[in-house]
């Protein structure tokens, strides 16, 4: 092994570029934070699904705190599950990750990339004009992508990522996002509605449903799992309450996620994870009308729970869970029968 030491902090695209260029010429090369935990098999997946596609550059791996790569929650940086090390968790997302090998993303994530040493002579090095770093990579990509190159994701591979080791939360950190992202889109128009584009589609999604449905789970409710629609959420209430005192007293018969309609704000993402706790998720999901059948196919309930008398059958709900082949039940918003919903559940 060889460690290459500066007697200066130059930040990381200096520091990334010398190393590359210290590294064996035959070498392909990992790019990799100082606050990230490789777990096993990691990185022999990530080399693996380079060989899957041959003009492929760069390939990433999924993480706690990875963006639009991020895993559970979706474009929300996280710690790991209660009672998870990175290890575990691990496991966790291959078992999810199921005959899922290899996806093409449009950008890199630039706490962990392995990058193919052909492709680092032919698109390298990281562009100094980004100075101490934010956005080298994303520059990286897209040059890789107009002339013909791929970036990946293997879903299959986890590395754990603390998060804001490298630059902090400060004001100085702030200004370089800032400055180094009018770069980037000054140079690459494209980048930021492709992308968008792309965290909105979220072909992740029935991946991450599947791991939800997982993380959930107690060994008795492995093969059921309770989609509710509630028309609204809050931080205290009625509806609240009686949702979750339902979903508490059944989880040992199923997992539960409850999906909220959210509010479209231009968000770079479909779903928003709000809650969690044993057995229980609620998830906010964005243009509801338009992503709920997608958002059903990608689950694991075996049955739909309405709540309440709102516009379910206006907004194509129950022909969409009948397209789905889930069965369906509806409750009225004032009262739940708990051992009617917990007979349901089990059938």
């Amino acid at each position: 092994m060889r460690i290459e030491t500066a007697e200066a902090n130059r930040g990381f695209v200096a520091s990334a570029n010398r190393g590359a260029t210290a590294a064996p010429e035959s070498a392909d090369l990992l790019f990799l934070n100082s606050d990230t935990e490789i777990t096993g098999g990691a990185l022999d997946e990530m080399r693996r699904v380079l060989g899957l596609r041959p003009r492929a550059a760069v390939c990433c791996p999924l993480s706690n705190n990875a963006t639009y790569l991020s895993v559970p929650r979706y474009q929300q940086e996280g710690e790991l599950p209660e009672g998870l090390d990175a290890q575990a968790m691990a496991r966790y997302v291959r078992a999810a990750a199921g005959g899922m090998e290899v996806l093409e993303v449009p950008t890199p994530v630039g706490f962990c990339m392995l990058v193919r040493r052909g492709a680092w002579r032919e698109w390298g090095p990281f562009d100094a004009a980004f100075g101490r770093g934010y956005g080298e990579e994303d520059d990286f990509g897209q040059r890789v992508q107009a002339t013909g190159g791929s970036i990946v994701c293997a879903p299959r591979a986890f590395v754990y990522h603390r998060g804001k080791a490298s630059f902090g939360v400060s004001s100085d950190a702030a200004e370089l996002r800032r400055v180094n992202g009018k770069l980037l889109m000054s140079r690459w128009p494209d980048y930021a509605p492709r992308t968008k584009a792309f965290c909105q589609a979220n072909p992740l999604r029935p991946m991450h449903e599947r791991l939800w449905h997982l993380l959930l789970s107690a060994p008795e409710s492995r093969d059921r799992h309770v989609l509710h629609l509630v028309a609204r959420w809050e931080g205290s209430g009625p509806l609240r309450s009686r949702t979750l005192e339902l979903a508490r007293a059944t989880r040992g018969i199923a997992n539960h996620t409850v999906l909220v309609p959210m509010p479209d704000r231009g968000a770079w993402l479909d779903a928003i994870d709000h809650e969690v706790e044993r057995g229980i998720r609620v998830v906010g999901l964005i243009r509801f009308e338009e992503r709920f059948g997608r958002f059903l196919d990608a689950s694991p309930a075996t049955l739909v729970h309405v709540h309440g008398e709102e516009n379910w059958k206006a907004m194509g709900i129950f022909e969409a869970a009948r397209a789905a082949g889930r069965a369906t039940l509806q409750t009225p918003e004032a009262a739940l029968d708990i051992e009617r919903c917990a007979a349901a559940y089990k059938t």
